[in-house]
């Protein structure tokens, strides 16, 4: 929560005393709070509708909510909406009370939308001789969306940054993807503060896979306003997406914190070795591992300053995925092995320092990048999803196979025993 204004307005009381006139000036609490923000559900299919309500002090004059959906912003006096999410994407919206005495204060929000892939599966028949004219839910999904359920469930333009709040003089990373990439084409993106003035632009042509990436430094004349900012990303005439972060404030120099540091940490598992990129403020990245049994990556990190971590995941490493449930039944059986990467996604869960924490995502059919923001001292960040690469991974247990088969012919040519004789 931010309050926009910490002034409180004043009664003027002029009192007659004796001839004498008297001054007097009574403070009057007048700022705006926001004491109470619900918002369910955060996550499910599209459509999804979402109510949330706010519990504000003061007299509501207006309430301004941005859904974070490009839909715009909608002004009024109710403290509770409705909005409805069309389409699959991760959205960072906002919403801002005014009181009748121009004290505002505003809560930022997430939701995360998947698509409508995984929700109707079982009401779904076509022809197929084989299975007495039913089709399973996986080959009807297959053939709805040409074999690649991922890209149908990414949104047109995505973008996030890396952490949810920056003070003056850190570095934003800002990054999205474009799903359909049109030629030459640039990306503009636009960061708003909270009065709503322009204090970035930058254009940019986003690489092969829809993706791209900018850094902003929260610093100089127009960096002095603290409160919410908006980033508003724009491809061609039609196509926009929004994110939000809260800002402390600056003095207006040009105050710079240290900046962050990028690099590639190379994961060594029984699947071959995965390149993860990654970007880290305020600290530094240690180590890497992932658990392929339970689905965990976890990496560890020196943390001396609050900071955030931005990791680039390689879906062939391990992803988060919606575990379809085909229906059974006489006329319902099928023996199509369902793919887990053609499974429509599901939100990573990630445990900072052991306790659940809020992330932004950005994805694209090859990987999934997430901003994690981390305090002072925390040491583990766990990133857990469905699936992953094996434990030990099939070519590992055939030369594991082809090993003991040689080692039992050799001992039973030359009598060579593993076991005492008795």
């Amino acid at each position: 929560m931010r309050i926009s204004s910490t002034f409180c307005a004043t009664l003027v009381t002029i009192i007659t005393v004796f001839g004498f006139s008297l001054l007097v000036l009574i403070p009057q609490n007048a700022s705006a709070d926001i004491t109470n923000f619900t918002f369910t559900p955060t996550t499910g299919d599209s459509p999804l509708s979402v109510f949330f309500q706010v519990t504000s002090t003061g007299k509501v004059n207006t309430v301004e909510w941005n859904f974070g959906d490009g839909s715009g912003t909608t002004t009024n006096t109710s403290l509770n909406a409705t909005h409805v999410y069309q389409s699959a994407g991760n959205y960072t919206g906002t919403v801002e009370v005014t009181t009748s005495d121009h004290q505002t204060a505003s809560e930022s929000f997430r939701i995360s939308v998947t698509g409508t892939i995984g929700a109707n599966v079982g009401n779904v028949s076509s022809i197929n001789p084989d299975n007495n004219g039913a089709i399973t839910a996986y080959q009807y999904l297959q053939q709805e969306h040409n074999g690649s359920l991922i890209s149908s469930s990414l949104p047109p333009l995505s973008v996030q940054t890396d952490a949810l709040s920056y003070n003056q003089g850190d570095t934003i990373t800002i990054h999205g993807v474009v799903k359909n990439v049109s030629n030459q084409t640039a990306v503009t993106l636009r960061v708003i503060n909270s009065l709503k003035n322009l204090v970035s632009i930058a254009q940019l042509i986003p690489g092969s896979d829809g993706s791209f990436s900018k850094m902003v430094v929260a610093t100089g004349p127009l960096w002095t306003k603290a409160g919410n900012y908006t980033v508003i990303a724009q491809y061609g005439p039609t196509t926009n997406a929004t994110t939000s972060f809260s800002y402390g404030g600056g003095d207006g120099s040009s105050k710079l914190s240290s900046p962050p540091t990028s690099s590639t940490f190379t994961l060594q598992t029984s699947a071959g070795s995965f390149n993860i990129p990654y970007t880290i403020r305020g600290g530094t990245v240690q180590n890497m591992q992932l658990d392929g049994q339970n689905h965990i990556l976890t990496v560890t990190i020196n943390a001396p300053s609050d900071g955030s971590l931005s990791i680039d995941i390689p879906r062939a490493m391990i992803d988060s995925k919606q575990q379809l449930t085909v229906p059974t039944g006489p006329n319902q059986t099928s023996t199509t092995q369902i793919s887990q990467s053609e499974l429509p996604d599901q939100a990573f869960t990630v445990q900072v320092g052991g306790q659940n924490a809020q992330v932004t995502e950005t994805k694209d059919p090859n990987s999934r990048t997430l901003g994690i923001s981390f305090h002072k001292g925390d040491t583990t960040i766990n990133i857990m999803g469905t699936v992953s690469v094996p434990e030990f991974g099939p070519i590992a247990a055939l030369v594991l196979a082809i090993a003991i088969v040689s080692i039992i012919a050799v001992s039973a040519k030359t009598g060579l025993r593993f076991m005492p004789k008795y």
